[in-house]
């Protein structure tokens, strides 16, 4: 009886997660959009600060799950070269 209910409740919890899961992507997809609008499709800017904590956040997360969602181009969450980031500081 309890291995039955265990698998039910891990059964409704997966689709939940998946529900959500979907419900963040679209709602990123809309938020790409927004942004590539207001922006024109150009490249957005950050500074090396901002690109070093997208870098870290981006760390976990596997790059084709990264590459749907995320607003940004994979360049601009490499990390930069340290000629670049020290005559960017200046």
């Amino acid at each position: 009886m309890f291995t039955w209910l265990k698998s039910r409740l891990a059964a409704w919890v997966e689709r939940c997660q998946q529900r959500e899961i979907e419900r963040l992507r679209k709602e990123g997809c809309r938020l790409k959009e927004e942004v590539l609008k207001l922006t024109g499709g150009e490249r957005i800017s950050v500074s090396a600060e901002q690109r070093r904590r997208l870098t870290e956040k981006a760390a976990g997360i596997d790059p084709r799950i990264l590459k749907q969602v995320s607003v940004f181009d994979c360049q601009d969450l490499d990390p930069l070269p340290q000629d670049d980031a020290s005559t960017e500081s200046r």
